[in-house]
């Protein structure tokens, strides 16, 4: 015989005594719900993060324009009550016109930059447009009320869209934040029901396979009666005849 022959004989008794034999497979139909169960487990959670991922960087870019918005709005209304109170400073001491026009312009250059940071969120694609009227307005040296009002009146209106994009941004964020908290939890619901399934799963197999009905014993044949001795069935005999 080879040796290669020999080894292979070997190596397949191996294999079918040790490893692939009643035992093995009963171990493996029990570790096959929990190893289904992990198969499972991955695949859909890995869907599931997937999903959430693209809704959590949704929900930080919301977040982000949420606080710079409202930073700027906040900003740009507290110029806007520094020039009210000291306009009313100066209009109670009586102050030249020259001055009213110079002080508004000043803090209308300080707030112009908040007012472009707002245009820039809220209007990201046409901003500079937008700002470009405003811009004309504020940089040169007026002094009359009419101009006054048209910079106030741009500048009431760049509010009121910021004050709504907030609002719209807000509910979005709301709206992506349920979404993903629904995502948590049916995960969390998903991996509890296989869990469930592969502890149930688990301990029908083991029973089915650990409690099998073993075959009944053989029926012990009757044993013979014993063979009285030769003189003993003759005297039994002659007693008969008589």
């Amino acid at each position: 015989m080879r040796f290669g022959e020999w080894l292979g004989g070997q190596v397949r008794n191996y294999a079918r005594n040790y490893v692939w034999n009643r035992t093995t497979l009963s171990a493996v139909l029990i570790a096959s719900p929990a190893i289904l169960s992990s198969i499972a487990t991955f695949a859909i959670s890995n869907s599931l993060d997937r999903r959430s991922a693209r809704f959590t960087e949704e929900r930080d870019g919301i977040t982000r324009d949420l606080g710079a918005l409202d930073g700027q709005v906040k900003s740009f209304e507290t110029l806007q009550l520094g020039r009210g109170a000291l306009l009313l400073v100066l209009n109670g001491s009586q102050a030249d016109m020259q001055y009213k026009y110079l002080l508004d312009r000043l803090f209308r250059l300080n707030a112009k930059q908040a007012v472009r940071r707002m245009a820039v969120i809220v209007h990201p694609q046409d901003w500079q447009g937008r700002m470009a009227p405003y811009d004309a307005l504020v940089d040169q040296e007026y002094s009359d009320a009419n101009t006054v009002h048209a910079i106030q009146a741009m500048e009431d209106a760049m509010v009121q869209e910021a004050g709504a994009r907030l609002t719209a941004l807000q509910l979005r964020h709301n709206i992506v934040t349920g979404r993903i908290a629904k995502i948590d939890s049916l995960k969390a619901q998903i991996t509890a029901v296989l869990a469930s399934l592969t502890s149930a799963l688990t301990i029908v197999i083991f029973f089915v396979t650990t409690n099998k009905k073993s075959a009944p014993p053989p029926a012990a044949a009757p044993a013979d009666k014993p063979q009285r001795p030769a003189s003993v069935r003759k005297r039994a005999a002659d007693g008969r005849q008589l």
